[in-house]
């Protein structure tokens, strides 16, 4: 298994993934996590034929200790909604 294949797990099954890091490595895992998604084939698959898409945001506490990822499906927002 990856390093950080398990937040992406976590983060499919819960739609939601918390880590408690040190804020020098913030941006590693930010990528980290964008490119096991990216990686993720029969995630994007399995999404596809269903037409449902996720979009992964992130976000971190004011302390700087923790990011929580998210996975939202934004396959019915469509450009006049916005």
């Amino acid at each position: 298994m990856r390093r950080y294949q398990a937040i992406w797990n976590q983060l499919k099954k819960h739609k939601q993934a918390r880590v408690a890091a040190p804020a020098n490595l913030h941006a590693r895992i930010i990528k980290a996590v964008k490119k096991e998604k990216w990686l993720d084939r029969g995630f994007k698959l399995v999404n596809s034929e269903l037409d449902i898409t996720y979009q992964l945001s992130h976000s971190i506490n004011e302390d700087k200790t923790v990011i929580t990822f998210t996975l939202e499906d934004v396959s019915g927002v469509k450009l006049s909604d916005l």
